[in-house]
């Protein structure tokens, strides 16, 4: 079973208007509330392919209510811990004119310390223990930097492996406990490297320095570009870059959180690290074709997996 975690959900409320005029009365062709959050996507995609998984999250007030309601209908067992406040709503705003993807998201709800003790216990009081634990999203007001550090120590001290997909100083605090896997994109690779990413070689070598740093899986997400995967062990030490067909795509919000569920529900099928890292890239592909969050669709992805290509790169 794979566990995601989710501190900070969201509810997405996504609109399609013709033209935003700000300042103005804008009215929407069409509206569509979608359950947010990165380990909740993680899920939605685990579940889609046919993978056992929970989603452990934080939920609060009315809007808590109703995420946890849209979370049940799409069938995803799952933990919503109640706490003070209501969680929060992102808008995402797709105009055809100029044609373009305006994001608003919110902070959310502050977590005590005592919210995070409680979730700390969920966590690692499950009984079987899971295949993996997901960690993603960004940090609630409340919740410091080193949560997902002090989280993935304690994993670890039970083997079980943690994947991390934060950002920002969650993202460097959670490095050095040396998770089994991060994934950042492109944009937060290079704030943790504090350096500008060119071509694919300047991209391989700065998964390889990631990789020196302790985990023994790096996926840098690309894009339309695929996505470059560097690892220590099985099947060797190496790197490779995975190639997506040309897609038309409508929305690509969620399609790195789609990589993450399809490289672990394919992990722990034990396809291997480089036939996992193509489910995941399938599932990626296939995110960015549908509408606002909707995520893959199970015969799209099986559509799509046989045409990504995988490229083993000689760094010299």
């Amino acid at each position: 079973m794979i566990l995601t975690v989710t501190l900070n959900p969201s509810l997405d409320e996504w609109m399609r208007l013709d033209s935003l005029r700000v300042g103005a009365l804008n009215r929407a062709s069409a509206v569509t509330r979608y359950p947010g959050g990165k380990g909740i996507n993680v899920a939605r995609v685990v579940r889609e392919l046919g993978g056992r998984t929970r989603a452990l999250a934080f939920a609060g007030g009315e809007d808590g209510a109703i995420l946890e309601g849209l979370v049940s209908r799409l069938g995803i067992p799952h933990t919503f811990m109640p706490l003070v406040g209501s969680t929060r709503n992102n808008y995402k705003i797709r105009t055809a004119q100029p044609l373009g993807l305006t994001e608003i998201n919110t902070t959310g709800p502050r977590v005590s310390a005592s919210d995070l003790r409680r979730m700390t216990q969920r966590l690692l009081a499950r009984t079987p223990a899971p295949a993996c634990v997901v960690l993603s999203g960004s940090l609630p007001p409340g919740a410091p930097a080193s949560v997902y550090r002090r989280w993935i120590a304690a994993l670890k001290r039970r083997r079980i492996p943690a994947v991390l997909d934060t950002s920002g100083a969650a993202l460097r605090e959670g490095l050095a406990a040396a998770p089994w896997l991060i994934k950042p994109n492109r944009q937060e690779a290079e704030e943790l490297l504090r350096c500008r990413l060119g071509d694919v070689e300047h991209i391989a070598r700065a998964a390889r320095r990631l990789l020196a740093r302790g985990p023994e899986v790096v996926i840098i997400s690309l894009g339309a570009d695929g996505a470059l995967l560097a690892c220590a062990a099985s099947p060797g030490p190496g790197t490779w870059l995975a190639s997506p067909p040309l897609v038309l795509a409508d929305s690509a919000v969620g399609a790195g959180d789609a990589l993450v569920g399809g490289f672990v529900t394919g992990w722990s099928r034990r396809l291997g690290v480089l036939e996992a890292f193509r489910l995941g890239v399938a599932c990626g592909t296939a995110s960015a074709m549908t509408p606002g969050t909707e995520l893959c669709h199970r015969a799209e992805v099986r559509r799509l997996l046989r045409r990504v290509t995988l490229q083993r790169l000689r760094l010299i």
